[in-house]
């Protein structure tokens, strides 16, 4: 895969994603009006599901060195858009 698309992806789920998430939590969160919005529950529960089901299938199908749980770490520090195309970068920066 073209590391240029996979750089695109991993900055845009870190600086857009990541910062959006960050903003609404630290300034717009309120736990109540959070689970009101059924919607946003599902796509939080789908995002942390999608996570752990990556990360099982890298754990039993390694694509480089790194270990699956950094995929987990990845997608907790950041977002997954940046978790998954980083992680792939990481894993086969040095294959051809």
């Amino acid at each position: 895969m073209n590391k240029n698309i996979l750089f695109f992806f991993a900055a845009t789920g870190l600086l857009v994603v990541n910062n959006l998430f960050l903003y609404w939590q630290f300034f717009e969160f309120n736990f109540a009006l959070f689970l009101s919005n059924t919607i946003g529950v599902a796509l939080f529960i789908e995002a942390f599901m999608l996570m752990f089901l990556l990360a099982y299938y890298f754990k039993h199908h390694p694509i480089g060195k790194y270990k699956w749980y950094w995929l987990i770490i990845f997608s907790l520090l950041g977002s997954l858009l940046f978790a998954l195309p980083f992680y792939y970068w990481l894993n086969t920066k040095d294959k051809k």
